[in-house]
């Protein structure tokens, strides 16, 4: 799969794990004294875990992808070997929490006061996180905690990046965890339940409270210093205020994109999110779109109770009947199939990946699509049906190196 369709797929669900793809391996960097970051290539991003290691034991920001807990559980057993007595989860997505079920109910696990309710929501409920994964303090305001020998402050901010952001500031040690509040130099994605608007007064904020000193560790960006992370909020706002001018001139999304309105900042376009899909973001935003939530989660629920065939057509009737209540992209259909095949529901995936193939034969998503029906199919066992689904993404990419392997493989 390549890494593009990776990165598009993480616009959608926060994270990726592809089946066909090898795991990267996790490279421990020795941020300070006692800060460890184990980090790891997700597919097109950086994921990172921050530990603080010392005389009161282990306290981890974040904990990694579900599919990656027993690596870095094995990677952190060299640096110390027990459990943590402390896990702060920055927000939901999956790559920052994902695993903190690999722990079991050993550690307290601290989160945003409605981190726990945005687990159990939304398109969220698809990520299926178990009990071990839940916050067990929430915090409604700036929070310090004493440990290994330093005041941790934890604070949330307003929405931007999602609605239940986390900073961790260890002021002993001089290092600021701020998940997506600064991206490094790249630009930001926005969560269903964030707020584009308020990017750049949230991150402006965070970087007024800590001092010039600190290091800046973004969730996947670059870490970087306080003035790289000013030179980010400068460019929320200049791009901001660049499409606000456009759109007020008469020109739609797709004549900016055509026009390259945001060239001078194209060199944050280099991660996850592409300078169109920037230029996207804000004009969604400004026209009240992003406040709109997906139907993701009535579908969850008639998945559940109706089956699968039945739920594909409950889409297109939400589609029809309830175009006022939520927002409809091209996505959700490949991001549903998706989140079912990961959650090894195979069957259930696959009518999603096709019906999708049916109503956008040019989308974005087809090469995506494709592949994980050649997963599905050959998981079930119908290795004439997956095969056949390799070759399309062959057909659409042939560069695809994990579908030429697949096709090698089950003896074409």
């Amino acid at each position: 799969m390549s890494k593009t369709i990776l990165a598009l797929m993480l616009l959608l669900v926060g994270a990726v794990s592809p089946g066909a793809q090898e795991k990267p391996e996790i490279e421990v960097t020795k941020l300070a004294d006692q800060i460890y970051k184990l980090s790891y290539d997700g597919g097109g991003y950086t994921v990172k875990v921050i530990a603080s290691i010392g005389e009161d034991g282990i306290l981890l920001v974040d904990a990694g992808q579900p599919d990656r807990a027993e690596d870095i559980k094995a990677v952190l057993a060299t640096l110390r070997d027990e459990p943590p007595r402390i896990i702060i989860s920055t927000h939901v997505h999956v790559e920052h929490l994902g695993a903190n079920h690999m722990w079991g109910d050993d550690p307290v696990i601290i989160g945003h006061r409605t981190l726990r309710s945005a687990m159990r929501s939304g398109g969220y409920l698809f990520e299926e996180f178990p009990d071990e994964a839940l916050p067990d303090i929430m915090i409604t305001d700036s929070t310090t905690v004493h440990f290994n020998g330093e005041d941790i402050i934890i604070f949330p901010v307003p929405a931007a990046h999602t609605d239940h952001d986390l900073v961790v500031w260890f002021t002993g040690s001089k290092i600021a965890c701020v998940g997506a509040i600064c991206n490094g130099h790249d630009f930001p994605s926005v969560d269903y339940t964030g707020n584009v608007m308020n990017y750049a007064t949230v991150a402006r904020s965070v970087l007024d409270f800590l001092p010039e000193d600190v290091l800046i560790v973004p969730g996947h960006g670059a870490d970087c210093s306080t003035e790289e992370f000013g030179a980010f909020c400068d460019m929320l706002v200049a791009t901001s205020e660049t499409v606000a001018r456009h759109a007020a001139e008469g020109m739609d999304v797709e004549a900016m994109k055509a026009a390259n309105i945001l060239a001078d900042w194209s060199s944050y376009g280099g991660s996850y999110m592409s300078l169109n899909a920037w230029i996207e973001t804000l004009a969604r935003g400004m026209s009240g779109e992003q406040s709109k939530q997906r139907a993701w989660e009535p579908m969850y629920y008639a998945i559940r109770d109706r089956g699968a065939e039945a739920a594909v057509e409950y889409y297109f009737e939400l589609r029809s009947d309830r175009a006022n209540d939520y927002r409809f992209p091209d996505s959700d259909l490949a991001f549903i199939g998706y989140r079912l095949y990961m959650n090894n529901r195979i069957s259930e995936s696959i009518p999603f990946f096709e019906r999708y193939l049916v109503e956008y034969p040019d989308g974005q998503y087809n090469e995506f699509s494709y592949e994980y029906l050649g997963l599905a199919y050959e998981s079930l066992g119908d290795k004439k049906t997956a095969l056949e689904n390799f070759r399309r993404v062959l057909e659409l990419n042939p560069e695809n190196e994990a579908a030429a392997a697949k096709i090698s493989e089950l003896g074409d």
